[in-house]
């Protein structure tokens, strides 16, 4: 893979996370009038979201040359 394919796939991924994780935010919230219980945990799938959204976002910074760790 060459850097600009890193840089595509890892900004795609961003842009996948934050997108899951505002649907998953606005389902979880969203009014819920029915007695039975949702059977999809919105919550945990956005909060799962947007942490590897943070990881990846770490990952593009590290890919653009700003060193993130110990080094």
């Amino acid at each position: 893979m060459t850097p600009s394919d890193d840089l595509f796939f890892t900004s795609l991924g961003l842009a996948a996370c934050v997108f899951i994780g505002i649907l998953g935010f606005r389902l979880h919230f969203k009014k819920h009038e029915e007695l039975k219980t949702r059977m999809v945990p919105w919550i945990i799938i956005s909060l799962g979201a947007i942490a590897t959204g943070f990881m990846l976002l770490v990952h593009l910074v590290n890919l653009l040359g700003l060193e993130t760790g110990r080094g």
